[in-house]
């Protein structure tokens, strides 16, 4: 075998190895199979990340909220990227989809919900058999708010899609002030009750 050959032959061999390398280093962080079904706990959401906007390919999670409050407002690092997730996969925005999951305990009261998302996004609070909000389109941002009553453990799922152009979604939930107390009656003994109103 002549030296061009040799040549040749070991900077063939050396391209090969070198794409098979970085090909298992590209899909090392790639989780394969099924997405899990854990929930979130403690305010911090579990978000299951896949490639495609319909759930296609599991690619890994991301958390969202944090010891003091679930809310959240993600942006993915901008439009037309690439983020990772915490198993190292790299994700493009321009078409991909989360399913955020997070097991809540509320205290007996009214909650204020206002997400939203550029593009589609629904909410459920019974573990996705029933969607409080659902705005599943392509859009620019918007929000929906939703009052709802909530009371012990709650399954909350969060769905999001990014189809294309810009990618956001957010989550915020406050409870609702509510008044006790007889609004009817009057104050005595030259003392005013004042009864206070949202709007």
């Amino acid at each position: 075998m002549n030296l061009r050959n040799r040549y040749l032959m070991k900077t063939t061999i050396l391209f090969i190895t070198l794409a098979f390398i970085s090909s298992r280093t590209l899909a090392a962080g790639c989780p394969t199979g099924p997405a899990p079904t854990t929930y979130g706990t403690n305010n911090v959401w579990i978000g299951y990340v896949f490639d495609g906007t319909s759930f296609n390919t599991y690619s890994g999670t991301i958390n969202e909220g944090n010891a003091s409050s679930p809310n959240f407002d993600e942006g993915f690092g901008g439009s037309n990227t690439n983020f990772n997730t915490i198993e190292g996969c790299a994700v493009q925005t321009e078409t991909f989809s989360v399913r955020y999951k997070l097991t809540q305990s509320f205290a007996d009261a009214d909650y204020t919900v206002v997400v939203g998302a550029d593009d589609g996004y629904r909410l459920s609070v019974d573990g996705g058999a029933n969607w409080i909000i659902n705005n599943w389109n392509l859009q620019s941002y918007t929000t929906t708010t939703q009052t709802i009553h909530l009371n012990g453990a709650t399954n909350l799922v969060l769905e999001y899609y990014e189809n294309s152009g810009d990618n956001r979604v957010s989550f915020n939930i406050t409870k609702t002030c509510s008044g006790s107390g007889d609004p009817s009656a009057y104050g005595t003994n030259n003392q005013w009750i004042g009864y206070v109103y949202s709007g």
